[in-house]
């Protein structure tokens, strides 16, 4: 009898402990530009007037902790993802695709889309699982992975008809490995799941947007999350604003329309897409350009919070929000693609603040473990820093110095200054020697194709150094990394300190890179 009353008092202990934990709302976006949030100063016209319509990711960062040094350890949306979920540098990953790569070129890691997440690496959602939460992943994957789950092919479907019923049961076959491959790396729950970015995965006929799709994903976790008594952990991943087009538009597609297949009728979860321009319209916000979609993701997000609302949990939910890479420079280490929008948001925060503290996207797993009262033993050996004295009001600095890599580029920053080195193996540039139309074309920093992907055939016309094997700019005087001082006598010291620091850190990283 005295035992049993002794194991109540520790389980009404315990419950009590868990209900005291936060949950955590992950809101993680895809590609959007620095112009999409008025709390930043491209999001302001000339009168400093906002240039969207986004009333609730204004108020979470106008109320929250506004990170306005946050940046992607690498710059496009794989590997930044896996930084997020893991806190480690991509080069770190164990996925056999990137291991092959890195050993058939001369032990170079060279991380890209070629970075996942696999069964058994340890990250937010596998930790906080294994520490009593509840956890589920909604939306846009392109991480996440399991080779054991056999994914039916698209390639017979693409120009399918979206409403014949062999593409339906296709499709939703499609998902159902989509959701189970989730779920195999320790997430709960996993629903609305679109395997990579939307264009490659769905009949081209189909191949739109759905966000209301995401949000009832959102939803639904909710739904079962309120009847657990443990707290909850979501991770919330848009494909918005991502392409594809119309850009400005992408709301106007077929609202039936999903990565699971066509549905009977539209989704009722958030404000009705017909209201998006009256909206704009009566703001006074022109709705041309990217202004409608971003209110299309609001109301998203509205709809996310408003249910965390009315459970009564939402001054018990800390909101994480970030952008997963710039697109002023995806593909390079330059701040157009480096430096992305970030915010925190939570009742027991220090808020109504902006933090210029250098973080990366490696300091997010760190931080919401602390945040969860997450043991050092609980939690994997991580690259990333905890910022959580700097979200309770704390100014000291976290980071002397934030590293970047991206393909055959690493880059490091400290006091305002940033050093970028581009180092092609040989072994990589050898293999690639295949002539085109007479030239051999060029590799380019993500070192994976000849002549470069799309994304990264437009950095050169911006960034005059692109092609300069090492890179040095004074951020203070240089914030679009217009003028190399690499070659300049008078910053040959700090050049010398930055490539120290960065041969430092790449010693403790898998493979080699160069000199370094």
């Amino acid at each position: 009898m005295f035992n049993n009353f002794i194991y109540l008092i520790l389980f009404t202990l315990s419950t009590v402990v868990a209900s005291e934990r936060p949950n955590i709302l992950f809101i993680m976006t895809d590609d959007q530009w620095r112009r999409e949030f008025n709390f930043l100063p491209e999001g302001r016209d000339e009168q400093g007037k906002p240039r969207n319509l986004t009333p609730t990711i204004d108020r979470l960062a106008s109320e929250g902790i506004i990170l306005d040094r946050m940046y992607a350890t690498s710059t496009v949306c794989t590997p930044s993802r896996y930084s997020v979920l893991t806190g480690e540098y991509p080069s770190r990953s164990l996925d056999k695709g990137f291991l092959n790569d890195m050993k058939e070129y001369g032990n170079q890691p060279n991380p890209h889309f070629n970075v996942h997440i696999t069964p058994g690496k340890a990250h937010m959602g596998s930790v906080l699982k294994a520490n009593g939460y509840f956890t589920g992943f909604v939306g846009k994957n392109h991480v996440i992975h399991d080779e054991s789950i056999k994914v039916p092919s698209i390639k017979a479907f693409r120009k399918a008809d979206p409403f014949d019923s062999k593409t339906q049961e296709f499709l939703e076959q499609k998902q159902a490995a989509e959701v189970q491959s989730v779920l195999n790396n320790d997430f709960d729950f996993a629903s609305s799941i679109y395997a990579g970015n939307v264009p490659g995965h769905m009949p081209i006929e189909m191949e739109a947007h759905n966000m209301d799709w995401v949000t009832k994903g959102g939803l639904d976790f909710l739904d079962l999350a309120e009847k657990q008594e443990k707290p909850f952990y979501l991770h919330f991943c848009t494909t918005l604003n991502h392409g594809p087009g119309p850009a400005g538009e992408k709301y106007s597609a077929d609202p039936r329309f999903t990565a699971a297949g066509v549905l009977k009728e539209g989704l009722n979860v958030q404000p009705s897409r017909a209201s998006i321009i009256e909206r704009l319209k009566k703001a006074g916000i022109p709705y041309k350009g990217d202004h409608s979609d971003p209110l299309w993701l609001d109301d998203g997000i509205s709809a996310i919070i408003n249910k965390i609302q009315k459970m009564g949990k939402l001054d018990n939910t800390i909101i994480f929000f970030f952008n997963d890479n710039g697109m002023g420079a995806k593909g390079a280490l330059y701040e157009g693609g480096a430096l992305s929008p970030a915010f925190v948001w939570g009742k027991n925060l220090k808020g109504n603040r902006r933090i210029n503290q250098l973080l990366a996207n490696i300091d997010f797993a760190p931080t919401v473990f602390e945040l969860c009262g997450i043991s050092k033993d609980q939690q994997a050996k991580m690259d990333g820093k905890s910022f959580v004295s700097l979200l309770k009001g704390d100014d000291k600095a976290i980071n002397e110095a934030v590293f970047l890599q991206i393909g055959s580029t690493r880059a490091v920053l400290q006091d305002e200054f940033k050093y970028i080195a581009w180092r092609v193996h040989p072994e990589r540039e050898k293999n690639f020697d295949v002539a085109t139309k007479g030239e051999t074309q060029k590799l380019y920093h993500i070192a994976s194709t000849r002549g470069g992907r799309g994304l990264e055939k437009k950095i050169p016309k911006h960034y005059k150094a692109y092609w300069d094997t090492d890179q040095l700019y004074d951020l203070r005087k240089d914030r679009k990394e217009q003028q190399n001082l690499a070659s300049n006598p008078e910053y040959a010291q700090k050049l010398k300190n930055l490539q120290k620091l960065l041969s430092e850190h790449i010693k403790n990283q898998p493979g080699e890179f160069g000199e370094f």
